[in-house]
């Protein structure tokens, strides 16, 4: 179903935060593709790269259309919106979060003040469940590496050659819990 503003702000109020945010990020049919088997597609080539993830799936505005982001104030999915890529895989989640304590326990005091204040808001999202390789402000991290390739891998005709975000949950919870923030803020 195709959901105008108004349609979104009745749905995202018609039940608890938490369903509606599941029911979202479950959906099998997405805004920024034609059909299930283009998205299915789409999310199999990110499949063989993380065969270990509980789940994958594209979130914000190219899932549901418009932007829960508060900074974006409901804007709709457009040409210049990127693609953002949640995988719920703990094995990823630990691998990029010790990658983190890594470098902060090697580096932090090497660190401008605002490159410290970053590592420090970054380690705050790694407590709240989800991480994201390009984190790590070392250009040399294989890690973050990998990251940018596979994102650069993804960003394919399939979603517009559209820049792709992508990051690691710990499990579905924290997941669910952050399009939450989104979702009772959209409410308002």
């Amino acid at each position: 179903m195709k959901m105008n503003l108004d349609d979104f702000k009745k749905f995202i109020k018609s039940q608890a935060p938490k369903i509606i945010a599941e029911e979202l990020i479950l959906k099998k049919s997405i805004h920024a593709f034609k059909s299930e088997a283009d998205y299915s597609n789409y999310l199999n080539i990110i499949r063989q790269d993380h065969q270990g993830a509980y789940l994958i799936a594209i979130v914000g505005s190219a899932n549901w259309k418009f932007s829960l982001n508060p900074d974006k104030n409901l804007s709709e999915y457009h040409i210049k919106s990127d693609i953002d890529v949640a995988i719920i895989c703990a094995e990823h989640y630990l691998q990029t979060w010790d990658e983190l304590r890594l470098f902060h326990r090697d580096q932090y005091y090497s660190l401008g003040q605002d490159a410290r204040h970053s590592l420090r808001r970054n380690g705050e999202n790694v407590y709240s469940g989800f991480v994201s390789p390009k984190w790590v402000p070392s250009l040399k991290s294989k890690l973050r590496q990998r990251h940018e390739k596979l994102t650069n891998k993804y960003s394919n005709a399939s979603v517009g050659y559209r820049a792709v975000n992508m990051m690691y949950f710990r499990n579905m919870d924290e997941t669910i819990d952050y399009y939450v923030r989104g979702i009772r803020a959209a409410k308002k």
